[in-house]
């Protein structure tokens, strides 16, 4: 599990970061994109948020799953506001359809079998992600606004 929630984070990590700071500055995002993102990430860092902060419980193990799904469902929701993108970003796009399901597993799996407790540097990386998170959609908030 060390390996798969390493890699998938940095996977993640990379493909966001060259999509965010890259590839959509290159165009202008329509408001409807802009407000999209920053429902996906808080959607997104509310998970991680969860799996740091509250013990895992069949309770809050339903919690997440159906947060898991709404984010999922809110990134696809992003291709309706796409016109005419770049095949590149469309490629870094389904890149990060893909990995987005499976990053949500990684940390669920993770919290469910205590991971994070036990292995307290990979509660502070996830810690440094949501950290990187909240900084993501800062900067969101004042580049495109």
């Amino acid at each position: 599990m060390v390996t798969f929630i390493t890699l998938i984070t940095i996977i993640h990590a990379t493909l966001f970061a060259f999509d965010d700071y890259i590839l959509n500055k290159r165009r202008d995002l329509s408001r409807r994109e802009i407000n999209g993102a920053l429902i996906d990430g808080l959607l997104f860092l509310s998970i991680v948020a969860l799996t740091l902060f509250t013990t895992f419980s069949s309770l809050m193990g339903n919690v997440y799953i159906a947060l898991s799904v709404l984010s999922c469902l809110s990134i696809i929701k992003n291709e309706l506001f796409y016109e005419n993108i770049p095949r590149d970003e469309r490629l870094v796009h389904a890149g990060l359809y893909v990995v987005h399901p499976l990053i949500l597993y990684a940390f669920y799996r993770s919290w469910e079998m205590s991971f994070f407790t036990i292995n307290m540097t990979y509660w502070m990386l996830q810690l440094c992600y949501l950290i990187l998170g909240v900084k993501a959609i800062s900067y969101h908030v004042i580049y495109w606004n």
